[in-house]
């Protein structure tokens, strides 16, 4: 339910948007990584299918083959042997490497901006480590914004630039990261 507000993103509303128009952004404007990837996942699907179909639900994001274009997602997010492991079933992959997969699905749009659901729970502390680099490394290559959704103050003090702390569905307050960590106003 939307209560009331805007959402501005490059400046447009998406709520007085179509549906037509929030779907031609879904996948190349903005993408979505989900909390568990092994629910988002379907598992009769390859991951390589995965990854295709947002290159089929976009054509205009690539060209020539869309297995190929999918490998070179896969070796984007750093998964070993991307020629073979285009091929494997979600159940295949351990946490780490299924959470790879959604990154890559929300990369292969090429968004400019990222929206991160809790996208280390559930993960050992050195996977975890590895997906916050992968983080970092596609925010500074690829000049994308993300939004990292989390309950985790360290993950933040290390990822984030500025922070919102929300409570029961509220902002309590908005700040840079160094500000908000100095001198917080909410418990």
């Amino acid at each position: 339910r939307i209560a009331g507000g805007r959402i501005l993103f490059k400046g447009r509303d998406i709520l007085s948007m179509s549906d037509r128009e929030i779907r031609a952004l879904r996948g190349s404007e903005m993408a979505m990584i989900f909390q568990n990837p092994m629910t988002a996942l379907d598992p009769v699907f390859t991951v390589g299918n995965h990854i295709a179909e947002v290159f089929q639900a976009h054509p205009h994001l690539r060209t020539g083959n869309v297995m190929a274009a999918a490998v070179e997602v896969l070796e984007r997010v750093r998964i070993p042997n991307p020629t073979s492991q285009v091929h494997a079933y979600p159940h295949q992959f351990s946490g780490g490497m299924a959470q790879r997969v959604m990154i890559g699905m929300g990369l292969a749009g090429q968004p400019s901006l990222l929206i991160a659901d809790e996208p280390t729970t559930a993960l050992d502390v050195s996977v975890q480590a590895q997906i916050l680099d992968l983080l970092r490394t596609i925010r500074q290559e690829l000049k994308t914004a993300i939004i990292l959704i989390t309950h985790d103050l360290a993950i933040t003090a290390q990822m984030c630039d500025r922070i919102v702390v929300m409570y029961a569905g509220q902002v309590m307050e908005s700040s840079g990261t160094r500000d908000l960590f100095r001198a917080p106003r909410h418990p």
